[in-house]
């Protein structure tokens, strides 16, 4: 198709212009010709083609919303032809300290029923390119955008866009900043909000396929016949310690992505600022890695200093929006940047919806703001205190059961069934269970900081730990990611995962203070915060805990039981009166916890 030029567009008129042509402005370009085939849109983008594959850019690995998102906007069988399928996400924490085969390994042990993908940037985004071409869109290649003219009301606005010498003046409806960490409009806005998460990368390519399970010699038999074992490679492998953690990522091209993620208050950005320095970091934290990377030559490399960041809104009355990393980025640790790239385009395309119906935009822009904050706080908080869990296998294990449980029970399923659409008091209904897994997640986000604080792991944690295991509440959860429900439906199932998730919050706070002893225990009970957690806890579940054999079974809940099947049976160092007077406010004849009653709206949960 031949490539347009600023003179071929300049007399156009569109409903939509996007400033950006990376992953967030492609996909929703793509989305809205699908959705919506009659709106005239132009993406204008500064870079050409072709773009090298394994281009730097960070994004390469999808989970389960970001690629049904993906599917949604009609690339299933390009992902399935083109790219990779994702084996999970593979944990080992605990540092580099110990050969591969004697650390912790949390992951998958078969193919994960809903899919994921493995995505080699660089050909995946020249490939888009082509296909918003032969959707309809414009796209303008090798162009910058400068001046912005933003109006209100009915009136049009202008974007002043060069190609080479030529200059012009567009005018649009809609205008879209997708233009990543330039971040047009947030800069311009001042719309930038921190979050009190302060981490650093440097990431690079090398060439050829870099597989885990080649890194423990061909003797150690249990690890090389697993039935994972050919698999490892499809994973994101996270390799962790204290205040850091390495991710390997291969691409369809046949490359590996390598990278680095430090929490500043272990290890500053200086340790990873330079490709040197990022692999002096690797040989002295993770030399296993570093041998490995000995013999590879390396493509290039990045880096980026405090790259999370929040955004007070990315969305007006006014008809402008912010997509991708030009509004908000959390944190690469789970792959969410693609789940956000998703939410945001489709709050865009309800947005142009509502305009085009003559609807309220004030309200629904007030509505999609104070959702999208409150997501992206959320999502912040599982990793801002987590520098010290990375370190601990056991703690480490416990948070991703529950990062896993709230995230396919509450975000998958908001976007997936489309609750998003809710608005007014059909929207009201839904605040409730959202803020109560919040609450419950910032319960789990302490306690494991504080298991990890206060009680070292000491080596005991090595094996592999399926994740999620079978059966489990877990593989329930993924499962129902393939279900279409009516919102009454959808809220029906919420509610009863969020009574679930206080459960399992229950169970771990139990455990863990069994575990701890009598000495240990109330000083890991007020690290956590626990006596001021809305929460309720099973009276007989501290009986339980000190039954054998068979009643012992009989009295675990099936809750319990499924927590103790995935990460193991807890020791009961803590003696049952020390337990019960620790528990005694949380015991369910003592307080009442009720969905719906939690003393915060979720805008203030959301605060920037």
């Amino acid at each position: 198709m031949t490539q347009l030029n600023l003179e071929t567009v300049k007399s156009s008129t569109y409903d939509l212009i996007v400033c950006g042509g990376g992953l967030a402005g492609l996909t929703l370009a793509r989305q809205l010709r699908r959705n919506r085939p009659e709106l005239r849109i132009l993406v204008v983008e500064k870079s050409g083609r072709p773009l090298p594959a394994a281009a730097h850019k960070v994004g390469e690995s999808s989970v389960e919303l970001g690629s049904r998102y993906l599917e949604q906007i009609g690339l299933r069988e390009y992902l399935h032809d083109h790219h990779l399928f994702k084996h999970g996400l593979r944990f080992f924490p605990g540092g580099g300290h110990l050969p591969l085969e004697q650390r912790a390994e949390l992951g998958p042990a078969r193919e994960p029923v809903v899919a994921s993908y493995q995505i080699d940037r660089g050909r995946f985004e020249d490939d888009l390119r082509a296909m918003i071409e032969a959707d309809g869109v414009h796209l303008l290649e090798g162009a910058s955008v400068g001046d912005i003219v933003l109006r209100s009301g009915g009136e049009a606005h202008e974007v002043e866009v060069s190609q080479g010498e030529a200059r012009a003046r567009l005018s649009c409806r809609w205008l879209v900043d997708a233009t990543g960490r330039n971040a047009l409009l947030r800069r311009r806005m001042k719309l930038t909000r921190g979050n009190r998460h302060t981490a650093n990368a440097g990431w690079f390519r090398v060439r050829g396929k870099v597989d885990i399970t080649d890194f423990v010699p061909q003797e150690q038999r249990a690890w090389h016949e697993a039935e994972w074992a050919k698999d490892r490679w499809r994973s994101t492998n996270h390799l962790m310690g204290e205040g850091y953690w390495v991710w390997i990522i291969p691409l369809s091209s046949g490359h590996t992505s390598i990278g680095i993620v430090v929490h500043d208050e272990v290890h500053g950005f200086d340790s990873v600022r330079t490709l040197e320095r990022a692999r002096a970091f690797i040989e002295s934290n993770e030399p296993v890695l570093a041998r490995e990377l000995e013999r590879r030559e390396v493509l290039d490399f990045r880096c980026l200093r405090g790259y999370s960041h929040g955004v007070a809104r990315c969305w007006s009355a006014d008809r402008w929006a912010i997509v991708g990393e030009a509004g908000a980025f959390v944190d690469p640790l789970y792959s969410p940047g693609t789940d956000f790239i998703a939410l945001a385009n489709t709050f865009t395309e309800e947005m142009m919806r509502i305009d085009a119906e003559g609807g309220d935009l004030d309200l629904r822009a007030r509505e999609l703001n104070m959702m999208y904050r409150a997501l992206v706080s959320g999502t912040v908080d599982l990793f801002r205190g987590a520098a010290k869990v990375y370190a601990h296998p056991r703690a480490m294990l416990a948070k991703v059961y529950w990062d896993n449980f709230s995230y396919w029970s509450y975000p998958c399923q908001l976007f997936l069934q489309g609750l998003y659409r809710l608005s007014g008091r059909a929207l009201d209904s839904m605040i409730p269970v959202g803020q109560r897994f919040v609450e419950l997640s910032n319960y789990v986000q302490a306690l494991v900081g504080a298991w990890a604080e206060l009680l070292p792991d000491e080596g005991r944690s090595s094996g592999f730990y399926g994740m999620p295991a079978f059966p489990s509440v877990l593989i329930d959860a993924h499962l129902a990611l393939q279900e279409s429900w009516s919102v009454e439906e959808t809220l029906a199932y919420m509610t009863q995962r969020a009574a679930e998730g206080e459960e399992i919050v229950g169970e771990l706070l139990v455990r863990l203070l069994a575990e701890a002893g009598d000495e240990q225990a109330e000083a890991l009970f007020e690290a956590a915060g626990a006596a001021r957690w809305r929460l309720r806890i099973d009276d007989g579940r501290i009986e339980a805990l000190y039954t054998v054999g068979l009643a012992r079974r009989r009295a675990l809940s099936p809750l319990a039981r499924d927590v103790e099947r995935t990460l193991g049976r807890a020791e009961e160092k803590a003696s049952k009166e020390r337990l019960r007077q620790l528990l005694q406010p949380l015991l369910s004849s003592q307080r009442s916890a009720r969905l719906g009653t939690a003393p915060k709206a979720l805008e203030q949960a959301a605060a920037l």
